[in-house]
């Protein structure tokens, strides 16, 4: 059953467009973290011990975004910026919530303090030296938020909630808190394929995925664990350009990748209109905008 789970799985990925490097990579992902102490109950136990970090973004919640709707929409860029058009391009793939938090869109440095880095990296990540922070990268580029989402994007698929609820149990949740919160993401992936679906967001070719949920926040982290301190110039550039490859093969677009940051948004957070029209609202700006990043570089 497990074979033939995965295999209904990966055709899935096919019909939506995935080419077979991209579904090789993720089939190394998976048995990756399978063969792991204790297979998914090692990895999820990390799920349980930092569960507020899976309901939170660096640099503010929920009400940050919503407050947005009352600023001026100001792009922030560095005159000092030392980067290439190509590292820039990294920097911009963090955009979504660089632009909320009104930090530089062009450059490593985010234009907040040290002391403000610090506290935010502390209360929204649980992050309070560089050893902490490396585990936090390291775990968000080699499994992440993404291989639990596979799992559920397989779940909801199934013919009936108590066959999703089955196959979470068997693969995700080995208490009754997991279970709860994995129950509440399905309900959440369900509640944003509705909504996305409402406003025409999501087509044959343009289906969002958790890729950029868990690469966004490796920039974003360390564009702030470089102002915190924690990490040096180059360390910091290093861990953001090994993001880039991958990026590049799983988006088509700015926004593409903006809407799949969104709606990852919204499975991990549960569908908040205010939240959600806002920053759908700065993804058409940052998109028209003359001296936005995503309408001076290219996508591609």
């Amino acid at each position: 059953m497990d074979q033939q789970y995965m295999d209904k799985y990966w055709e899935q990925l096919r019909n939506m467009g995935f080419s077979e490097d991209m579904i090789n990579l993720y089939k190394q992902q998976v048995e990756q973290s399978m063969n792991q102490a204790d297979s998914w109950n090692a990895q999820m136990s990390v799920f349980t011990e930092n569960i507020k970090q899976f309901n939170q973004m660096f640099g503010g919640d929920d009400a940050d975004v919503c407050d947005m709707d009352d600023r001026p929409q100001v792009i922030r860029l560095h005159t000092g910026s030392r980067l290439m058009p190509e590292q820039q391009w990294a920097v911009a793939c963090g955009a979504d919530i660089a632009f909320v938090n009104q930090q530089y869109l062009n450059d490593i440095t985010t234009g907040v303090s040290k002391a403000d880095c610090r506290e935010q990296l502390s209360e929204w990540w649980d992050i309070d030296s560089t050893a902490e922070l490396v585990d936090m990268l390291t775990w968000l580029r080699e499994s992440g938020h993404r291989i639990e989402y596979d799992i559920i994007w397989q779940a909801i698929n199934m013919v009936s909630m108590k066959e999703s609820k089955a196959f979470l149990r068997e693969y995700i949740a080995s208490n009754e808190l997991e279970e709860a919160v994995v129950m509440e993401r399905l309900r959440n992936t369900r509640d944003a394929l509705e909504l996305f679906k409402e406003w025409k967001l999501i087509d044959k070719s343009l289906q969002p995925d958790m890729l950029i949920w868990d690469f966004a926040r490796i920039i974003n982290l360390s564009r702030a664990g470089y102002d915190a301190g924690y990490l040096t110039y180059e360390a910091a550039l290093d861990y953001m350009m090994q993001c880039v490859p991958l990026i590049k093969r799983s988006y088509t677009s700015w926004r593409h990748l903006s809407l799949s940051y969104q709606f990852a948004r919204c499975v991990w957070n549960g569908v908040e209109m205010g939240s959600f029209e806002t920053l759908h609202a700065n993804m058409e700006y940052l998109l028209l905008a003359p001296e936005s990043p995503w309408k001076r570089l290219s996508f591609r």
